[in-house]
């Protein structure tokens, strides 16, 4: 009887060679790897993103419910920012201001009565604390408990979150991504839009069209560092005398390199709790993902446009409920239309 075959081929060298890889099969292999998992990340990037930016266009859609249902039980839509007491000039607010937010006013239409029920609104949002105060982080920490309405502004809401963003935020307070259209003008608080300062705008006054008309729309949270410039999120300031042609030409001449030579406010974003333009609201005096201008303290000049890290545009929430996908490079006449309530305008069949 002869020696079994695993046996032979075990004493056989050429058939122990036959069964190996060679260095350069090896090397084949690896590259042939490494080409397929390059194709693959990409494109594994590429469905994510569209996961998270159709989540993204789900809470806008949230949103636009809880408008619809506050509008059922009121009559009216909720205001973009409450009282304050500034002349002309704005100012960081005294403890007399009740600068709430449109998302305060529709948590309960959110599932969100439990935060809503903590809230105290008959003193300022961050009582005893003038403003957010994000240039008092370690007096915040040490005082937090004096501060009424902390435990519902901390809270962190998944529905103001757009999942494609970045969280670079490192304030007390839940972030926000989500902001009421206050107009298509450059005021800070007059806004021609649904949510203006103490507006009570009801949907009949939407003259242009709900489907015409934009609701909410999103914005890139900041960088909490002001060594960093993000001309997605940073609001620069354009101190001086304009008039609101003027100030969004200055605006819209600024470049990232260019717009780094002014002061920024890297905090966008950074509370659902107050109405400030940076925080909660924006407008369409500017087409998408350009950069974002303030003229000081003065509530006539303020340029807020939406932005988003999807591809090429940003999701917009209409006052019909609907959200559309709309491109940075929307003409800029069909996007100021969108902004207001009663400019006479018809959108829908002008390009978006």
């Amino acid at each position: 009887m002869g020696a079994p075959r695993e046996v032979i081929e075990q004493m056989n060298p050429e058939t122990r060679l036959r069964r190996g890889f060679t260095l350069i099969e090896l090397l084949v292999t690896l590259t042939i790897i490494g080409l397929l998992v390059a194709l693959l990340v990409p494109a594994v990037q590429r469905v994510r993103e569209a996961a998270r930016k159709m989540q993204c266009a789900n809470h806008l859609k949230q949103i636009g419910l809880a408008v619809h249902a506050y509008h059922g039980s009121h009559g009216v839509l909720p205001f973009g920012v409450g009282t304050d007491y500034d002349g002309p000039i704005s100012s960081l607010g005294t403890l007399n201001d009740r600068r709430y937010s449109a998302h305060a006013m529709l948590l309960p239409y959110l599932d969100q009565a439990v935060v809503y029920n903590r809230l105290n609104f008959n003193v300022a949002p961050f009582h005893p604390f003038v403003n957010a105060a994000n240039d008092a982080q370690e007096e915040l920490a040490k005082r937090f408990n004096e501060v009424i309405n902390g435990p519902a502004a901390e809270t962190r809401l998944s529905v103001f979150l757009c999942p494609s963003d970045l969280d670079r935020l490192k304030g007390r307070w839940g972030p926000n991504n989500y902001r009421s259209c206050n107009g298509s003008s450059w005021s800070g608080r007059d806004g021609n839009g649904m949510f203006g300062q103490n507006s009570s705008v009801r949907l009949g006054d939407v003259k242009d069209g709900q489907s015409n008309t934009a609701m909410f729309s999103e914005h890139s949270k900041g960088t909490w560092d002001d060594t960093v410039i993000d001309p997605l999120s940073d609001l620069y300031n354009l101190q001086g005398v304009w008039t609101e042609s003027q100030f969004s030409d200055a605006c819209g001449s600024l470049t990232p390199q260019t717009a780094g030579a002014y002061q920024y406010d890297v905090e966008s974003g950074q509370t659902w709790l107050a109405g400030n333009m940076n925080w909660t609201r924006y407008n369409h005096v500017r087409t998408p993902n350009r950069i974002n201008c303030k003229n000081g303290f003065t509530w006539d000049g303020v340029i807020l446009n939406p932005s988003s890290w999807h591809a090429n545009g940003v999701n917009v929430l209409m006052g019909d409920g609907v959200v559309r996908f709309v491109s940075e490079n929307i003409n800029a006449e069909v996007w100021r239309s969108l902004g207001t309530i009663a400019g006479g305008e018809q959108s829908a069949g002008l390009g978006l």
